[in-house]
């Protein structure tokens, strides 16, 4: 394959404890990839006398010089500390990275140099948020910038097996099981269909003691036995002394075991010559059988309790697929076809079922339609209206918000773009939809009038307030809150000892639609005193919340339907003697329900508790916080995705699923990345290289450009310098849905906006077309 058959490819990669594989993707094909003319790479990695570290087959062929300074099995360092290469630390992520960056270099030959267009890492399932940000890291070294998704092990096998077994008919809600017997450890799974993909079901399993490695030891000293009679003086020197030669020694020996371990999956019996000792050395197949046998009777012990824990039956299978290069040994597959007779499918080279998955599982963004924005009308996208400064798609319909002759209109639009109804303002500051209810806030020199409106914009109330802050608005079941920074806020800085933001207090606006459109004007109820606080960028702005600091919060719907959560950030300086004092920060998390009232659900006064910046109430609480995404149910917390210590993490809800959205740095904007929730599983989407929008802005033009639709995430993203993309979320699929130049966001229900002059990043300021995505 050469690089003028094709010129978009993408990357799946397995790094494994062992040995590593890869393969590559283009719309047409997917095939493994050759490393110095191996397809099973050594995950070995050296660091040579100069500094420099080698990985792959040259590292492995330079073990026997240097054993000291070699690591055979980076990979279990993730979570660990660094490793000890010639007394020199080595982090996992320079290790895993020398790794990777073989196969990113023999891939890129292939096609010009042209890097790839996605990346696909594979990944233990019992990884925490915290290893696989290992990966992530790794891959941002060798390719930085370039997406990059992860995906656990045996769904990538899965993904693999389901599309060599297609005449097997896998799909629906059919469910199937991955036997994992690799280089360092055993794992295995239940997985079912869902959608093109799988989800792991029940609780994985396995044995991190179990794995070829320890099957190599076994016929080492089976080896060591033989040579203690043919060579005694050699072994003993071999498996005592500690100097460099006899470690060479050693290590040549344990890749003779290993090549007979192999030998025997093809021979009766295996003879290896030992060049130090000048003698051969011999095993059979029963030999080895006798040496492993209740290794491989405890995998398939294990591999029964998967399956029986995830609520199947072995009947319920439509598979069982063996992965791992140790899954080869005769004995296993026949210990595993006599238990499941049938349902075992094996491939010529099981350590690379797994690195072929995950290219196939990259090769779905290769396959989808290419889309490009049209700079005018009779493009790509269909333009169906022009000067909209913000749009939502609501129950079918179109709402915009535009700029008019004399000031802002609000319309109604149905599908096609034909104005159903629409309402001139002066300027409008901002607006929420809710399933029943629009409210819109309009500014009127030192007064906000805000209206309340049916979902066909009939006016139902009007209300005055006089404030020189702009509102936030929150509606759901009916329901209207009108948030507002009272008459005492102020900014602040470190001239007065405190942090760069301000001070004040907040109030609150009940809204409750009436037939008449006659203004009210409501007294606003008190909150409490709030402080919010800013990174300080430059001495001016105060636009980026501290996601470190205790900080108040731009009100949002609880989630429940019935109230609104609340954050209010405090500082107060306490005197500690006549002349010195201490600032202490405190936080109250808390709920306004329909009739205003404020109910306290935390009071965070510890300098050293969690600072909330989000919450949302479903079947139990869920918290954005200084530490990252977290989980309450009772007294029971959970951190589902770690927030990176220059970012922000956010909860975003569908329907029936709760996703992470997390920003890796605020300053500047970049490094996007997906996880989806599930209690038992949790799993990483992907990573892109930046969010339209900033997690962590109070500025309505910077909001993040999120919308839920239904049970679908439309979601705003980077691709590169000056252009645009569209992400549509489902379950554990991410698909694009648009690229274009310039800015382009999601509106929801196949609609976007779209203004090709202005670049990526977290603010368009100026007014944009409204177009619908192609089907």
């Amino acid at each position: 394959m050469s690089g003028s058959d094709v010129t978009r490819w993408s990357l799946g990669v397995d790094l494994g404890t062992s040995f590593s594989a890869a393969a590559i993707a283009t719309a047409e094909r997917v095939e493994s990839i050759e490393v110095s003319g191996e397809r099973r790479v050594p995950s070995t990695v050296l660091l040579d006398e100069s500094g420099r570290l080698v990985a792959g087959t040259l590292a492995q062929r330079m073990v026997g010089r240097a054993p000291e300074r070699a690591e055979r099995n980076p990979k279990r360092y993730v979570g660990r500390r660094p490793m000890l290469l010639g007394g020199e630390p080595v982090t996992v992520q320079r290790a895993l990275a020398a790794l990777l960056d073989l196969f990113v270099t023999e891939a890129r030959r292939r096609f010009d140099g042209a890097a790839p267009a996605s990346l696909v890492l594979t990944h233990p399932v019992a990884w925490s948020p915290a290893q696989r940000q290992v990966l992530l890291e790794v891959a941002e070294v060798v390719l930085p910038g370039r997406p990059v998704e992860l995906i656990e092990e045996p769904v990538a096998a899965a993904v693999h097996y389901s599309h060599t077994h297609a005449a097997d008919g896998i799909g629906g809600r059919d469910s199937v099981a991955v036997y994992d017997l690799g280089g360092g450890t055993f794992d295995t799974a239940v997985l079912a269909v869902e959608g093109s993909g799988f989800t792991v079901v029940g609780g994985p399993g396995g044995d991190p003691e179990i794995g070829g490695e320890t099957f190599d030891e076994r016929v080492f000293h089976h080896f060591g036995a033989q040579l203690t009679r043919l060579a005694p003086e050699w072994w003993e020197q071999v498996s005592t002394n500690p100097d460099r030669r006899w470690l060479a020694a050693a290590a040549e020996l344990l890749t003779e075991a290993r090549l007979a371990k192999e030998s025997l999956s093809d021979y009766e019996d295996a003879s290896q010559y030992v060049a130090g000792a000048d003698v051969d050395v011999r095993i059979t197949r029963a030999e080895f059988d006798a040496l492993v046998g209740e290794d491989v009777r405890r995998t398939t012990r294990l591999l029964a309790q998967s399956i029986e824990g995830s609520g199947r039956a072995p009947g319920d299978l439509r598979g069982i697929f063996l992965t791992g290069g140790a899954s080869r040994i005769p004995l296993v597959r026949d210990a595993l076809r006599a238990q499941y007779d049938g349902l075992v499918r094996t491939w010529q080279d099981p350590k690379t079922v797994v690195a072929l998955g995950a290219a196939r599982w990259a090769q779905r963004t290769l396959t989808a339609r290419p889309v490009t924005a049209p700079r005018r009308p009779g493009g790509g996208l269909s333009v169906l209206a022009t000067d909209v400064i913000d749009a939502q798609a609501v129950n079918g319909a179109l709402y915009t918000w535009s700029a008019g002759p004399d000031g802002h209109v609000v319309r109604k639009l149905d599908r096609g773009g034909r104005v159903e109804r629409e309402l001139p303002m002066t300027r409008v500051t901002g607006w929420t939809i809710a399933e029943d209810l629009v409210l819109v806030a309009e500014r009127r020199e030192q007064a906000v009038r805000v209206h309340a409106l049916s979902p066909e914009l009939i006016i139902r109330s009007t209300t005055d307030l006089l404030t020189a802050h702009d509102p936030w608005l929150v509606a759901q079941g009916g329901q209207g809150w009108v948030f507002l920074r009272g008459p005492s806020t102020k900014p602040v800085d470190n001239s007065v000892g405190l942090p760069w933001g301000e001070t004040g207090d907040l109030q609150v606006v009940l809204i409750r639609p009436a037939t008449s459109f006659a203004p009210v004007n409501p007294t606003p109820k008190p909150l409490g005193p709030a402080a919010t606080w800013y990174i300080n960028e430059d001495g001016t702005r105060r636009r980026l919340l501290d996601p470190a600091m205790p900080t108040s919060v731009p009100p949002t719907a609880l989630g429940d339907g019935r109230g609104a959560a609340v954050v209010l950030g405090k500082i107060t300086k306490r005197r500690t003697g006549l002349r010195s004092s201490v600032v202490v920060p405190s936080q109250t998390v808390a709920t306004v329900d329909a009739d205003g009232t404020l109910a306290v659900v935390a009071e965070q006064l510890d300098a050293t508790a969690l600072w909330v910046h989000q919450v949302l109430r479903r079947d139990s609480w869920y918290l954005g916080t200084n530490v990252g995404l977290e989980t309450y149910a009772g007294t029971d917390r959970k951190l589902f995705v770690e927030r990176p210590r220059a970012g922000a993490a956010r909860w975003v809800a569908t329907a029936n699923r709760m996703y992470g959205v997390v920003q890796d740095s605020l300053v500047p904007n970049r490094g996007l990345s997906l996880h989806l929730y599930d209690d038992r599983s949790p799993r990483s989407l992907g990573t892109f290289p930046g969010l339209l929008g900033n997690l962590a802005s109070v500025i309505p033009a910077e909001a993040p450009r999120l919308r839920v639709d239904g049970d679908v995430l439309w979601l705003g993203a980077q691709v590169g310098e000056g252009t645009s993309q569209i992400l549509r979320v489902t379950g554990t699929r991410v698909d694009q849905a648009a690229a274009a130049e310039g800015w382009l966001e999601p509106v929801g229900q196949g609609f976007a906006l779209h203004s090709p002059e202005t670049p990526p990043g977290d603010s368009r300021t100026t007014p944009a077309t409204l177009v619908r995505l192609p089907e």
